[in-house]
């Protein structure tokens, strides 16, 4: 695959770009995750979505809708998924169980037109035989039991606390150097660094700690101003411990861009 990155602000992909973006590369697909992207936590707005659809019908672009963080709205309710506005066939909506009901069950889906889910079946069937059955089982009695609604609404509860919990510690000891966006839901929270510092140094020194971060430079190869912090794994106090532990090495001079 020749992947090329398309702009994103604070609303989603910056869809005045894609037009262009298709006519020079001759895109093939587009891929995007409307809801709480990863890594940087954007929700797409309803406006923003509707126009998404617009343009890639304009220009005959299928999507790839990944909605693996879909059911982790935090603060209210997102906005419908592309497929649900998507009258053409256009969109491949995926969903996970991944993120939501265990890690290990490794089940997703897909919704589509009917000869592409077929065609991707058998592909499937070609690369591994299918997922387990017993993990589908699994799944199937979570939805079917009303199981499911009762365990997601609990893992909000949760991420929601760890959340707030997160942002209090960051505007503690990050404030003066770093800035952030709140997220309305998923796991993640894209904190953008001030100060000029190698990233690079950043995560030796962190690993050292026995602190693992997720710099910008993973997502993209020219950002040095960016963290992924996750606020869903750890407990409490480990994340108390390490975004303090993380923010004395920012704020130290070891680590500056020379």
């Amino acid at each position: 695959m020749n992947l090329l990155e398309i702009p994103m602000n604070d609303d989603g992909l910056i869809t005045e770009s894609i037009s262009r973006l298709n006519k020079l590369y001759n895109g093939s697909l587009l891929y995007s995750i409307p809801s709480f992207h990863n890594p940087t936590g954007i929700l797409m707005s309803k406006t923003k979505r509707e126009e998404l659809i617009r343009i890639c019908k304009k220009e005959r672009l299928p999507i790839i809708e990944d909605d693996a963080y879909g059911d982790l709205w935090l603060d209210k309710k997102k906005p419908n998924p592309l497929k649900a506005i998507d009258d053409q066939g256009l969109v491949l909506y995926l969903g996970s169980m991944s993120k939501t009901l265990g890690p290990g069950l490794r089940i997703g889906w897909i919704v589509g037109p009917e000869p592409v889910i077929h065609r991707l079946a058998d592909i499937k069937m070609q690369m591994d035989y299918g997922a387990s059955s017993i993990s589908q089982f699994v799944v199937a009695e979570w939805l079917s039991s009303g199981l499911y609604e009762e365990h997601i609404q609990k893992v909000r509860n949760e991420l929601k606390s760890r959340r707030d919990f997160t942002v209090q510690i960051l505007n503690k000891y990050y404030k003066e150097f770093a800035d952030w966006k709140i997220p309305q839901g998923g796991f993640y929270i894209w904190l953008h660094i001030k100060k000029q510092i190698s990233m690079h140094k950043l995560f030796k020194h962190s690993l050292k700690e026995n602190i693992l971060i997720n710099p910008g430079y993973i997502y993209d190869r020219n950002d040095q101003h960016h963290l992924r912090l996750s606020y869903s794994y750890a407990s409490l106090e480990q994340l108390e411990k390490g975004l303090m532990r993380l923010s004395q090495l920012i704020a130290s001079a070891t680590i500056k861009v020379k």
